[in-house]
C-alpha cells in the first residue's frame, strides 16, 4: 500500500508540471510570435514481482509517471494587419529576426519593433529593448519610422534544436546548428504574426490532465485511508 501511495503522489506532482506548461500557453494566447509548448509524459521504471533477480515476470509494479520532455510546436500563427510602420511579420517558416540583448543574440518571430534614441542616434529595437540586427549582425540605425530598414532574417538547419529563452525568443544550440542569413526574405510590413496557440487544443489538454490528476489524488486518498485502517487494527 505504501507503493500505491508514492506512485499516485509522483503522478500528481508531475501532472502539476504539465499543468504549468499548458497554463503558460494559455497565458500567451495573445503574445505576438509565441510558439506553444507541449509536455510529454512517460512511465517510470517498472519492478518485477515474484521473480528471480535479473529475471523478467508477467507481474510488474509501476512507480508513476514523469514529464519526459517539453517540446516547442513551431506552427505559424495568423498574420494580423496593424497599420503600424515598425511592425513586421515573417511569411515563411523557419525564419527569424535576430535580436542582441545583454551581449547575447537571440532569435524571434515577434516583429513588434520600436525606435530607441541613444547618444543622439536612433536604433531599431525589439519590444523588450534588444537591438534588431541586420544580415551582417550589426545594429540598425534609423532616423524616422517611415524609413525602410535592412532587417536581417535568419534560418537554422534544425528548428527543433532551438532552445527557448523567454516567451518568444530562442537561442542556438549544438542541435540547431548555426544561423544563416536568408537571401531576399519575404516579410510583410504593417503586419504581426499572432500567437500560434490553439485555445481548443489547450483546453482539451487541461481536461485530460485534470482527469488524470483527480484519479491520482483519489488513489492517494484511498491509500491513506487503508493505511489508517491497518494501523488501527489491534
Amino acid at each position: 500500500m505504501i507503493s500505491s501511495f508514492y506512485t499516485s503522489a509522483t503522478g500528481a506532482i508531475n501532472l502539476q508540471s504539465g499543468f504549468d506548461v499548458t497554463a503558460n500557453n494559455i497565458a500567451n494566447v495573445s503574445t505576438v510570435g509565441y510558439k506553444p509548448s507541449n509536455a510529454s509524459f512517460a512511465d517510470l521504471i517498472y519492478t518485477n514481482i515474484h521473480a528471480e533477480p535479473g529475471a523478467d515476470s508477467e507481474l510488474k509494479s509501476g512507480h508513476g509517471t514523469k514529464v519526459e520532455k517539453t517540446d516547442t510546436i513551431f506552427n505559424e500563427g495568423g498574420l494580423r494587419q496593424t497599420g503600424r510602420a515598425l511592425d513586421y511579420a515573417l511569411v515563411n517558416p523557419n525564419n527569424y529576426f535576430a535580436v542582441e540583448s545583454n551581449g547575447e543574440v537571440k532569435y524571434t518571430r515577434n516583429g513588434n519593433f520600436h525606435l530607441s534614441v541613444e547618444d543622439g542616434a536612433s536604433y531599431l529595437v525589439s519590444s523588450d529593448g534588444g537591438y534588431v540586427l541586420d544580415a551582417n549582425g550589426g545594429r540598425i540605425a534609423m532616423e524616422r519610422e517611415e524609413d525602410t530598414p535592412a532587417i536581417g532574417v535568419f534560418s537554422v538547419e534544425n528548428e527543433d534544436g532551438l532552445v527557448r529563452s523567454g516567451n518568444t525568443c530562442f537561442q542556438l544550440s549544438n542541435l540547431s546548428g548555426a544561423a544563416a542569413a536568408v537571401t531576399d526574405p519575404e516579410m510583410k510590413q504593417n503586419y504581426l504574426e499572432d500567437s500560434a496557440v490553439n485555445i481548443a487544443d489547450q483546453m482539451t489538454s487541461v481536461i485530460e490532465m485534470q482527469r488524470a490528476f483527480q484519479f491520482n489524488s483519489k488513489m492517494v486518498q484511498l491509500s491513506d485511508e487503508i493505511m489508517q485502517t491497518v494501523n488501527s487494527l489491534r
